[in-house]
């Protein structure tokens, strides 16, 4: 086992689909990836929430195995999002951001965070992600995640820290955003010239593909037929990957396809539900007794 630490948010979401309307649920996305990857591992959050979080979500994450003392609780309100999806619900469309105490984030990582195996830097502010992997004493690796709007509006910053990490997590939009390719086998190769020794793109209900510069790696998705709220899919994926890779002693090539499998299994349950009602219901046994659904998907 090695110890894993995750970065990013916890938040509050507001969330409409075609099956109904939840106000202010658990959300963010250190909180999905953390509750994905406790399925394999204990996991340690560094975020930011306001005196307005329930102490009930801390316990939700305690019992869980997570540790949450490297969740700032500052004055103020917690980050909260606010959005839609439209039938097939294939984007998310935001109504409000409110960042609240987001806006003051300075993450520190506690003394007992920095010696972790595995740093996963969920979806903040790139600048924020180069600042809390300096932190620590030289993980064994170091995985991000990132999205459009840092693309877009923080792209330096981005391809800074991107030297600094092992894996690379984004989607097919992002990659091609990101490089500039329009073919996604191109988008790979150009983004390991950007400094990641392996990249995930994940492709939804397609599936996803790993590339290490040398071989693909192609993984379905579990086909399914309960599609209740998408939001904290990526996340999940992401988090279910670090946890199965810090619960292994061994970095083959079959450990790292097995996490994409894992990956896969985790935010197809995630997606079954609002917020992390059907992830909660998900056992270790479960997500092995998929994993030959997986298998099956793509033997020949």
């Amino acid at each position: 086992m090695k110890k894993l630490s995750i970065i990013g948010t916890v938040a509050y979401d507001s969330i409409k689909s075609p099956h109904g309307e939840r106000e202010r649920i658990l959300g963010g996305s250190a909180s999905f990836s953390s509750i994905a990857a406790s399925l394999f591992n204990e996991s340690h959050i560094v975020s930011i929430v306001g005196q307005d979080f329930e102490s009930k979500y801390l316990d939700f994450f305690n019992e869980r195995g997570i540790n949450t003392t490297g969740i700032e609780i500052a004055d103020g309100n917690t980050f909260h999002w606010s959005g839609y999806y439209e039938k097939d619900m294939a984007e998310a469309f935001t109504l409000q951001t409110d960042l609240n105490v987001l806006l003051a984030f300075n993450p520190v990582v506690p003394e007992h965070c920095k010696d972790s195996g595995i740093v996963f830097c969920a979806n903040i502010d790139p600048v924020l992600q180069k600042q809390a992997i300096e932190q620590f004493q030289n993980p064994e690796l170091v995985i991000l995640d990132t999205m459009n709007f840092w693309i877009e509006h923080s792209k330096d910053a981005l391809l800074e820290v991107l030297k600094l990490v092992d894996i690379l997590i984004v989607n097919d939009g992002e990659a091609r955003q990101l490089t500039g390719e329009s073919n996604i086998v191109n988008a790979l190769d150009a983004l390991i010239q950007l400094g990641p020794k392996r990249v995930i793109v994940k492709k939804g209900e397609h599936g996803s593909i790993m590339y290490d510069g040398i071989s693909h790696f192609t993984c379905p998705a579990l086909p399914i037929r309960n599609l209740i709220d998408p939001t904290g899919a990526g996340d999940s994926f992401a988090g279910a990957f670090a946890g199965y890779l810090s619960s292994s002693n061994s970095r083959t090539e079959q450990d790292f396809r097995k996490a994409v499998a894992f990956g896969s299994i985790v935010s197809a349950h995630t997606v079954q539900g609002f917020s992390f009602d059907a992830l909660n219901k998900l056992t270790l046994p479960a997500v092995h007794e998929q994993l030959l659904a997986i298998h099956n998907l793509s033997s020949i």
